[in-house]
């Protein structure tokens, strides 16, 4: 996947796995405690106090206990990947989507920029001609205000 929704996507799952590793490793750390405190216990007890048990049925305990405990890690780790999938499902036909919405709002917003460029300029051509307009009447008017005073005068002459 290529493109702003991918790099999106990979960071998303980075941060996603770097959070759960973190998380993890505490929750990692204590189980094997627990581990090795339950496996020194069963392996160190002398043989004397439990008759029934044997070196070799404590160790196949021990390693029918850790089975047990893979599969239910298992378990939760694809639960947590199946949600992960999802989530990152949703988030991506979201980020498509808001994409191909910005997109869209891009090509209408050059529209419309080009067509108020198109505006501005028949605007500023009619500014021009105004203005050539007032000074032609202005010119006009000095004129016609210097002619009404010659006549003005001839007539109080």
């Amino acid at each position: 996947m290529q493109g702003p929704v991918g790099l999106l996507l990979a960071a998303c799952l980075c941060v996603l796995t770097r959070a759960h590793k973190a998380g993890m490793e505490a929750a990692v750390q204590a189980k094997q405690m627990a581990l090795e405190a339950a496996w020194s216990e069963d392996l160190q007890s002398d043989p004397k106090e439990i008759k029934y048990k044997s070196p070799v049925k404590r160790v196949i305990k021990l390693l029918r206990k850790m089975k047990d405990e893979l599969v239910v890690e298992a378990e939760n780790e694809s639960s947590m990947y199946d949600k992960m999938v999802c989530w990152c499902e949703t988030n991506e036909k979201e980020k498509k989507k808001a994409i191909a919405d910005a997109e869209a709002k891009e090509k209408d917003l050059e529209a419309e920029i080009e067509e108020r460029a198109a505006k501005f300029g028949k605007i500023a051509t009619e500014i021009e001609a105004l203005k050539e307009q007032i000074a032609e009447d202005t010119e006009t008017l000095k004129k016609s205000h210097c002619h009404a005073r010659k006549r003005i005068r001839r007539f109080q002459s």
